[in-house]
C-alpha cells in the first residue's frame, strides 16, 4: 500500500483521536496521508462540499472514513466516481440495532469495518458490501510508561476512577442518563473520580452536589498518570450484550498499567482471562462487591495489573489492526 495515497476522514484530529493515531501509524509506514475533519463545519451540506474540495485537490487513492454522521451518500458517489475507494469503520455501538443513519453509508461503501463483533450478521443483512470486525486496540507509543508505578500527586489519586462521559448521546439526540445513576453510587460508596471533558455542556448542573470531575483530557501520558493514581479503573460500555464489543478504554487502561475492573461482555474471555488481565462484573452489586475486595489487596491489584499491560502491549495494539485493515482494503481494491 506504500504506492496508494490514503485520505483519512474523522471528525477531528486531536492528539487523541483515532484519526491522529492512524495518521502517525501510516506515515511510519511510509504512506503517503493527509487529513480531513469534518466536525467543525456548521452543516452537512458543507462538511460534504469541503471533503470533495479536498478530495479534488489530494487525489487520494482510497479514503479511510472514520464514523462520518455528518457526510452523506451523495458525497461518497461523488467520491467513488473519481475512481476513489471508500472504507468506513464505525467504532460505536449503542444497542443491538444497526443505526438507521448508518445503513446507507454501508451500502455506499466498498468496505466496512465495525468494533462490534456480533453486530456482523446484522450489518451483511443491509447490504453487499464486505464488512469485518476490527477493534481498535491501543496505540502504544502515547503511553508512556517511564516511571509509571505509582503516582503520588495528589490531584491523580483516588480509590476508584473513570475515565469518559457521565453523559452521552443515543443514535437520536437524547441524552443517556443510566450511566450517571450507576456512578452515583460508586461515588457513594467509594472516592471516585472521573476524567476527561465530558458529553455535554451542563454535566455538573446535570449532576449536582459533589461533582466528581476533572475535566481535561486524560489521555495518552495523562491516563498513565490517572492509572498509576487510581487504585482500580472502572470500565462501562453503552451496550454490554454485544458480542466483543466494548469500550477501548479497556484496551487503553490496560496499556497505560491500570487496574481495569470491567462490566463483561459475550466473548470478553476469548480476549482476556478474568483475574490474571481484568476482573470483570455482571452487575452493579457484585461490581461494588468487587471494588470492596480489591481495594483491601494492593499487591494483587498490581499483579493483575502488570498482566495486563503486558498482554495488550503484546497482543492488541493499534498498529496490529492497522495492519489488518491495510490487508484487507488491499485484497478488495481494484475488484
Amino acid at each position: 500500500m506504500r504506492n496508494k495515497r490514503i485520505l483519512i476522514a474523522a471528525p477531528l484530529f486531536l492528539e487523541w483521536d483515532l484519526g491522529s493515531y492512524l495518521l502517525s501509524i501510516f506515515r511510519s509506514k511510509d504512506i503517503e496521508c493527509d487529513t480531513f475533519a469534518y466536525q467543525p463545519f456548521k452543516s452537512v451540506s458543507e462538511s460534504e462540499r469541503e471533503l470533495l474540495k479536498r478530495v479534488e485537490d489530494s487525489k487520494p487513492d482510497i479514503v479511510i472514513g472514520l464514523k462520518l454522521d455528518r457526510i452523506g451518500t451523495g458525497a461518497l458517489r461523488a467520491i467513488k466516481s473519481m475512481g476513489v475507494f471508500v472504507a468506513l469503520w464505525y467504532v460505536d455501538c449503542v444497542d443491538d440495532k444497526v443505526p438507521d443513519w448508518i445503513k446507507p453509508l454501508h451500502k455506499e461503501a466498498d468496505v466496512f469495518f465495525t468494533t462490534a463483533r456480533g453486530m456482523l450478521s446484522k450489518y451483511r443483512e443491509v447490504s453487499d458490501t464486505p464488512s469485518y470486525w476490527l477493534y481498535e486496540g491501543a496505540h502504544l507509543s502515547a503511553f508512556p510508561l517511564s516511571g509509571h508505578g505509582g503516582n503520588s500527586k495528589r490531584i491523580y489519586r483516588s480509590e476508584v476512577a473513570f475515565v469518559g462521559s457521565i453523559y452521552y448521546y443515543d443514535e437520536y439526540g437524547g441524552i443517556v442518563t443510566r450511566r450517571e445513576r450507576f456512578l452515583k453510587e460508586v461515588s457513594e460508596r467509594f472516592d471516585l473520580k472521573i476524567w476527561g471533558p465530558q458529553g455535554v455542556r451542563d454535566a455538573k448542573e446535570r449532576w449536582g452536589a459533589d461533582y466528581p470531575a476533572v475535566e481535561w483530557p486524560a489521555y495518552n501520558g495523562e491516563l498513565v498518570k490517572v492509572c498509576g493514581g487510581a487504585g482500580i479503573v472502572l470500565g462501562t460500555n453503552t451496550t454490554n450484550s454485544v458480542e466483543r464489543y466494548f469500550s477501548n478504554r479497556t484496551f487503553i487502561t490496560l496499556a497505560a498499567g491500570g487496574f481495569h475492573l470491567t462490566h463483561y461482555v459475550p466473548g470478553l474471555e476469548t480476549m482476556f482471562e478474568n483475574r490474571k488481565h481484568l476482573v470483570w462484573y455482571d452487575t452493579e452489586e457484585e461490581c461494588f462487591r468487587l471494588i470492596d475486595y480489591y481495594l483491601k489487596r494492593p499487591g494483587l491489584r498490581k499483579k493483575i495489573a502488570l498482566e495486563g499491560r503486558g498482554w495488550v502491549r503484546r497482543r492488541y495494539s493499534m498498529k496490529r489492526q492497522a495492519n489488518k485493515m491495510l490487508r484487507i482494503i488491499e485484497g478488495h481494491y481494484g475488484n
